[in-house]
């Protein structure tokens, strides 16, 4: 058994040992070689030097890639960002003899070299791999923010040293099944009461992201929703104002091909908190993605987050838990 760095010309059998594994005991979705391609090779952070194969007889038992970011948000910098394991997988037959390891620690040099001086397996990585929802039909999500609890996959990342930072849950809602209580029909009225309206962004009429994002602190945010209304046609977003001044958005809306209702995010400015605009903000958010044809929701959120008891009101319930882990290099 050999290892080796990855080349174009392992992608057929990487994609076969992937889906083989999808179907075992994965719950990521499977790719074919042009999905493979686009996920992986094509991400503008993506290096050949960081993704490994282990071969053995001339056929791939093993995969592995990491991978450090390329280009930085605002603030970010080379020596200020980890490096990011996107996945360690083994042929099922080969397992438990020590080829995890060696994977693992080919990616490790590799980042080592490269200057990192930890390894993060989180939500942040680049590369975002799309996992499906347990007993649903092609029900999914466009990224795993961590490692599966449930999996092989959690007890070896504990047993190489890595710890745990914090618990993700990820929650699951048919649109069929929401229900706007009354309790948020009151909420919207007594925001209207006092002229504060949720809405659709209309830039003649609205003003202030630049302002709420600095509030919020989030560059991901900023970068997605002001380069969403920079566009020729950009999909909607809800925003929160009074007089005009926008102090909460969430958004952009869009129904993604499995029927799943995106959006990017939802935030509302910290002097506006304890009000109820949050949870009714996300209710509206559920409720506009019902009717632009999404059937169901899918998001994430850290287990000690008071979000999540929004999420909860909503009808969201966990359908699967997450691992962030870290090691120093």
């Amino acid at each position: 058994m050999k290892i080796v760095q990855f080349a174009d010309q392992h992608i057929g059998d990487v994609v076969k040992l992937w889906n083989h594994a999808c179907e075992a005991d994965m719950e990521y979705k499977t790719f074919d070689e042009k999905g493979f391609k686009a996920k992986f090779i094509d991400n503008p952070h993506f290096s050949y030097e960081g993704s490994f194969v282990a071969i053995q007889d001339e056929q791939v038992i093993g995969f592995a890639n990491g991978l450090y970011k390329k280009e930085f948000l605002p603030g970010e910098t080379n020596e200020s960002t980890p490096g990011y394991l996107t996945m360690i997988l083994v042929d099922a037959n080969y397992r438990n003899q020590g080829l995890g390891t060696q994977l693992l620690q080919s990616v490790e040099d590799f980042l080592r070299r490269n200057g990192k001086k930890q390894v993060q397996i989180i939500f942040f990585n680049p590369i975002n791999l799309e996992w499906n929802v347990p007993g649903t039909e092609n029900h999914d999500h466009p990224n795993a923010p961590g490692v599966d609890i449930d999996s092989i996959a959690y007890s070896f990342f504990l047993s190489q040293g890595y710890e745990q930072r914090t618990k993700e849950n990820s929650y699951y809602l048919p649109l069929n099944e929401l229900v706007i209580n009354e309790k948020v029909k009151h909420t919207i009225q007594r925001l209207q009461d006092k002229e504060i309206f949720i809405e659709y962004y209309d830039p003649k009429k609205h003003n202030g992201f630049e302002e709420l994002f600095n509030q919020l602190n989030n560059e991901q945010w900023r970068k997605e929703i002001i380069g969403e209304t920079q566009k020729k046609n950009p999909r909607p977003i809800l925003i929160v104002h009074h007089n005009g001044k926008i102090f909460g958005f969430t958004g952009p809306l869009a129904v993604q091909e499995s029927g799943r209702g995106y959006f990017a995010g939802i935030g509302v400015h910290p002097a506006y908190g304890g009000m109820g605009i949050g949870t009714t903000l996300f209710f509206k958010l559920c409720e506009s993605l019902k009717k632009e044809g999404a059937i169901f929701m899918t998001l994430f959120t850290g287990e000690s987050n008071p979000a999540r008891k929004m999420y909860e009101r909503a009808g969201f319930g966990i359908v699967k838990s997450w691992a962030v882990l870290r090691k120093e290099l």
